[in-house]
């Protein structure tokens, strides 16, 4: 080759080099400390802790809290067992939520980030800090281990969440890339932020795939000290944690101890309380709200009852058709099913008045349905003309009201004709089809003994129809089980929600999720249109089309009547002992942070715990200690031990 056209090829190849490089850093945006789904966030670079958290909040003492069920695993992540929900406070993840904002997340694991202008990859920077608390430093390796771990071996959730990361790329010891395959999945880098990191080396010896009874050394600030299966768990606050001082986590995780204890019976675990044996409590019950708070201890101001205000969206919440079932497959006979539950009898006689009834599958948010759609929501439903039912562009569909005896009467009439067009007849007393012959029988099962006054009276009314309606109520081992294979008619559900929805709408309702063992499709709901309005969602480029998308998805679903709507509360009923520091205002998005933001008081545990201590021995220690032992014997004689 000439000199002259070897300097041509060597110049063509720099100038390549050159758009080449700048094409690259053209994509790149500087390394960040937050990140939000939507573009700007609350907190600049500089923050020093969150609002709603006191920074210089003491550490030491104990909290003492309860919950319901069992637990066999101390893995949260996979299907089989049943996790402590506690253990989920010892996994640290690459990014934090501020809980006081729509979509900001910040450094945590991951000192910085760095996410590609068009989305094409996220670069997560580790804190050379991080450490185990074995002592041995989170790094790259971890992390690559625990996405590829959580997306192959974890709950099925993780596939369809990680679904768009063509692959993860080690950059250096605490540096690593994600490559993504879906530019428009706006979401997808806080989701990876949220990647709770395990320790490598760990699951290399314990078989991730299994329960796990040893504890995994702890990235986050609690580690494991003690299990007592199905009984107690024991978490104690990791000393001079690598992440105490990052803004993200100062002023939180103030508890030097967590006490877990599990009960199997809502009055046991109630009567705990009142003895002084767990400090907080969500409740539950509307009647004991308004009427069980009379003992001493509430009276004279020791333990304290709040309303707390909030702008969360409410779950998910009812009973779920399993559309596996061909009784279901016409959504004529899941409407005229859903019309007859009497919410306006459940609420009076059962919840005091204190609930409000799901008219949406996202209550309580920016994202229900409200009036007749319009707009863009209304232009949005016409793409799918002839896909969908006429109605659902015409009306706002919603659970009927039974007002009085008259309005019941009417429903059951109408919901008889919607049966009738679908083939079912009212014969002899039995709901029978025209051409099987077949009776109208459903099984439901649940495993709170509470939720049985709800549905019984939603069996009195389904017999006024003709159909049998048989409710079982299983240990909740065997009843994880069962909804882990769809092996029911009918089932409660709740199914969280947060203010800004995403690709966990794929997992509640996408087709491809509706055959995953294990997933969150409890219907089985197969749609196109809901596919693509949950595409729409997970790849919204603003709030503003988001909230679009969300309520015509809203709108579809209510339509397609999969689940009979339950109830919700916009303030959360709490009661606690009057041991604890805490901030006046609470975030918006989260307003129950106790572990995370609230402190031993030592002047206020001091009259606490001198007061407990009166009450050792007390007859309500007695009752409680007396109901579990009561309780536990009628289950042990009634369904088989899970361990």
């Amino acid at each position: 080759m000439q000199p002259r056209k070897k300097l041509m090829k060597l110049y063509y190849l720099t100038v390549l080099a050159t758009i080449i490089s700048l094409g690259t850093i053209s994509t790149h945006a500087a390394p960040q400390h937050g990140i939000g789904t939507y573009g700007t966030i609350k907190y600049a670079a500089n923050f020093k802790n969150f609002d709603y958290v006191n920074p210089l909040a003491p550490k030491g003492g104990d909290f003492n809290t309860a919950d319901m069920g069992t637990f066999d695993s101390l893995n949260p992540f996979i299907v089989i067992g049943t996790p402590a929900a506690s253990v989920m406070v010892t996994f640290a993840t690459l990014l934090a939520p501020a809980f006081d904002e729509v979509s900001g997340h910040y450094a945590y694991v991951a000192e910085s980030v760095d996410v590609a202008e068009d989305k094409s990859f996220v670069i997560f920077n580790l804190n050379p800090k991080a450490a185990f608390d074995n002592g041995e430093a989170i790094t790259a390796d971890d992390v690559v281990f625990s996405f590829e771990t959580l997306r192959d071996k974890g709950n099925p959730l993780f596939r369809g969440y990680y679904k768009s990361v063509s692959r993860v790329e080690k950059l250096g010891s605490h540096c690593v890339k994600f490559h993504i395959s879906d530019i428009e999945n706006k979401e997808l880098p806080s989701i990876l932020g949220q990647l709770p990191v395990l320790s490598k080396k760990f699951f290399n010896v314990h078989d991730f795939s299994k329960t796990l009874v040893t504890p995994a050394p702890s990235s986050g600030p609690y580690r494991i000290v003690k299990t007592d299966f199905g009984r107690r768990i024991v978490l104690e606050r990791v000393k001079k944690w690598w992440g105490e001082n990052i803004p993200s986590q100062k002023g939180q995780y103030n508890f030097d101890k967590i006490n877990v204890d599990y009960y199997r019976d809502g009055t046991a675990m109630f009567e705990a309380f009142k003895a002084g044996k767990s400090d907080f409590r969500v409740e539950n019950s509307a009647k004991q709200w308004v009427s069980g708070y009379d003992f001493d201890a509430f009276t004279k101001g020791h333990v304290k009852k709040e309303l707390i205000a909030h702008g969360n969206p409410q779950p998910t919440q009812g009973f779920a058709f399993n559309l596996r079932r061909p009784i279901f497959k016409d959504w004529r006979v899941r409407k005229a099913i859903s019309n007859m539950f009497d919410f306006s009898w459940i609420n009076k006689n059962l919840f005091s008045g204190q609930y409000n009834r799901n008219e949406s599958f996202f209550p309580n948010s920016p994202f229900a349905q409200t009036g007749l759609p319009d707009g863009a929501e209304l232009t949005l439903l016409q793409s799918y003309a002839g896909q969908i039912r006429n109605d659902i562009l015409t009306k706002r569909i919603v659970p009927p009201i039974h007002a009085n005896g008259a309005e019941t009467r009417d429903i059951r009439k109408k919901s008889l004709a919607l049966l009738a067009d679908a083939g079912w007849h009212l014969i002899n007393g039995k709901l029978t089809h025209a051409e099987t012959k077949q009776h109208f029988v459903i099984n439901f099962i649940g495993a709170d003994p509470a939720m049985e006054k709800v549905i019984l009276g939603f069996k009195r009314n389904l017999a006024e129809l003709g159909i049998e309606l048989n409710v079982r109520t299983l240990d909740v081992g065997s009843y994880i089980e069962r909804v882990h294979e769809y092996d029911y008619d009918l089932v409660s559900i709740i199914l969280g929600q947060s203010i800004s929805l995403g690709n966990e709408q794929r997992a509640y309702w996408g087709s491809k999720a509706a055959d995953l063992k294990g997933g969150q499709n409890y219907s089985g709901l197969k749609d196109p249109v809901v596919d693509n309005l949950c595409e729409k969602i997970a790849e919204a480029p603003d709030f503003q089309t988001l909230t679009t998308a969300a309520k015509a998805l809203d709108r579809v679903l209510m339509g397609s009547y999969i689940m009979i709507p339950h109830w919700y509360r916009d303030k959360i009923p709490c009661a606690y002992w009057n041991r604890f520091g805490k901030m006046n205002d609470n975030p918006i998005y989260y307003p129950l942070p106790y572990t995370m933001a609230w402190w031993v008081d030592s002047t206020k545990d001091k009259v606490i715990q001198t007061l407990r201590g009166s009450l050792v021995g007390h007859d309500s220690a007695q009752k409680s200690t007396g109901a579990c032992t009561r309780f536990l014997a009628w289950v042990k004689g009634l369904f088989p031990s899970k361990g």
